[in-house]
C-alpha cells in the first residue's frame, strides 16, 4: 500500500495546479468586409505655361491662359467643382549649349552662351468635381485652351465615411458567420459577442468637402466657346475594405 499512497501524493500537485488555470470559453475569429461605391468625385491634373521676352510678359500670359482654362472648366462642370492652382513658378531661359548648373565649381554670368532669352512661367492646376460624367470631356477642354499634361488622375468617394461603416458592418457580420460555422464544428453553441478589434482599412485618401466654392470666372473669348469633344468615362466602383477581430463566448447546452 505504500507505493500507491506515495504515488497518491505526489500527483496532489499536480491536480491542484491544474484546477487554477479556468478553461478558455471563447472562439476568435477575424471577419473581412469588402463594399463597392460608384464614385462621385473625380480629379483633374494639368499644367500651363506662359512665355515672353520679361518675366511680367511670361506672367501675364500664364495668368491669361490659366483665367482662360479655369473658366471654362467651371463653365463645363457646374457646382461642385474646385479649381485651384499651386506650383507657380518663373524662370529664366537660357541656349542649350549654357552650362550654369556650377557643375565643375564655377558659375556662368548671363552672358554669351549663357545670355537670359527670354522666361518661362508655369503653373500647376487642379480640378476636384462631382460631375463625374464629364471628368473627360474636361481632360480635352483643358488641352485645347493651352494645358499640357492634362489628365483625369484619380476617382474618389465624397463620403469616404459611409463606405467605412458599411465594410465595418459587412465585417462584423462576415465574422458572425464564421464563429457559428467554428462553433458548429466544435458541437459548441455560440454565445455572446466578447470583443471585437479593428484594422487599418484599405481605402482611398479623403478629398474631403469643397471648403471655397469656386467664383465664377469669366467667360472664354468666343473664339474657345465651340462645343467641347466629349469623352465618356465609366469609371470602376471603388472598393471599401475592412478587417475585424472577433471574439464570441461559447453558450452553454
Amino acid at each position: 500500500m505504500k507505493p500507491l499512497i506515495l504515488a497518491a501524493v505526489t500527483l496532489l500537485p499536480a491536480a491542484a495546479a491544474a484546477q487554477q488555470v479556468p478553461a478558455e470559453r471563447t472562439i476568435r475569429v477575424t471577419g473581412v468586409g469588402v463594399v463597392r461605391t460608384p464614385p462621385d468625385l473625380a480629379r483633374i491634373d494639368y499644367w500651363i505655361r506662359g512665355e515672353g521676352a520679361t518675366p511680367d510678359a511670361a506672367s501675364q500670359a500664364l495668368a491669361a491662359r490659366q483665367r482662360a482654362v479655369a473658366g471654362a472648366l467651371a463653365q463645363l462642370l457646374g457646382a461642385g467643382t474646385d479649381v485651384t492652382t499651386s506650383n507657380v513658378l518663373v524662370i529664366e531661359v537660357k541656349e542649350k549649349g549654357c552650362d550654369d548648373s556650377g557643375y565643375n565649381g564655377q558659375p556662368r554670368l548671363s552672358q554669351g552662351a549663357c545670355a537670359v532669352t527670354g522666361y518661362l512661367a508655369r503653373a500647376q492646376g487642379l480640378v476636384r468635381t462631382r460631375a463625374v460624367e464629364k471628368a473627360g470631356t474636361a481632360v480635352g477642354l483643358a488641352a485645347r485652351l493651352g494645358a499640357s499634361d492634362a489628365r483625369l488622375s484619380a476617382f474618389e468617394l465624397a463620403d469616404r465615411a459611409a463606405a467605412q461603416r458599411a465594410a465595418t458592418a459587412a465585417a462584423i457580420a462576415d465574422a458572425k458567420v464564421r464563429a457559428e460555422a467554428v462553433a458548429a464544428g466544435a458541437g459548441a453553441r455560440l454565445g455572446a459577442l466578447v470583443s471585437v478589434n479593428d484594422q487599418a482599412s484599405y481605402a482611398p485618401a479623403d478629398l474631403g468637402a469643397f471648403p471655397n466654392a469656386l467664383a465664377a470666372p469669366p467667360p472664354p473669348p468666343p473664339e474657345q466657346m465651340a462645343a467641347p469633344v466629349a469623352i465618356d468615362v465609366k469609371p470602376a466602383p471603388i472598393e471599401t475594405r475592412q478587417q475585424v477581430f472577433v471574439s464570441y463566448g461559447i453558450a452553454d447546452r
